[in-house]
């Protein structure tokens, strides 16, 4: 089904991390809109398709759903991957750019499980590039040609939520894993993985730095 046209002066895309779904966005969809945001909550199918090959199909979406003003993106775990892929393709009226718990250095639990049946017939292919140990497929994509700024999930300790992963971390991912060093901004919030999207802190920090370029600290 085709996206509606969005015409309005700025329009925020969300897109999911993997084995999600588009609902996971629902609470920061509804918090943007009441900033006066256009919304566009994608899905696609990240547990069978590339990251190239979901940042292509996304792209054509998003140019043909979006006809004028700003486009910002804000993005959770893989979302954040498949959007880095997507800039690679020039976007114009480009925002600004939020990461939520992004896997910017690969996933070391990915590492940990991705010769296994199961953890493959779960995650299918992106959940392979995902893995830590691939830094060939992490250093070919784009740094976002915009302000970007970066939510990790952590506790603020050098442990975290799971004691498998090295320092602070949000149970699925470690803080430094999410790391860029051209961040425009970056904040810990005491959160797991998935439940970060359903925190009142985490939706005031997205729209603190798309209207400011900044977090809230």
């Amino acid at each position: 089904m085709s996206s509606p046209l969005m015409e309005s002066s700025e329009t925020v895309v969300l897109l999911h991390g993997i084995a999600n779904v588009p609902l996971s966005m629902a609470y920061i969809k509804r918090g943007l809109e009441k900033e006066g945001y256009d919304v566009l909550n994608l899905g696609y199918q990240s547990t069978r398709s590339t990251v190239e090959s979901a940042a292509s199909e996304l792209h054509t979406r998003v140019v043909s759903a979006v006809k004028g003003g700003k486009i910002h993106f804000v993005a959770h775990s893989l979302g954040n991957i498949v959007v880095r892929k997507m800039l690679a393709e020039p976007f114009s009226r480009l925002g600004r750019m939020v990461m939520i718990t992004p896997p910017n250095q690969g996933s070391e639990l990915s590492e940990r499980f991705k010769n296994l049946e199961l953890y493959k017939w779960i995650f299918g292919p992106a959940g392979q590039q995902l893995s830590s140990d691939n830094p060939v497929f992490f250093n070919s994509l784009p740094v976002p040609p915009c302000q970007f700024g970066i939510i990790a999930g952590g506790k603020g300790n050098d442990r975290g939520f799971n004691p498998l992963l090295k320092g602070d971390n949000d149970g699925t991912i470690s803080v430094e894993t999410t790391r860029m060093e051209s961040a425009s901004d970056f904040i810990i919030i005491d959160s797991l993985h998935t439940m970060i999207l359903f925190s009142r802190e985490t939706l005031e920090q997205v729209i603190s730095f798309l209207k400011s370029g900044k977090f809230r600290h």
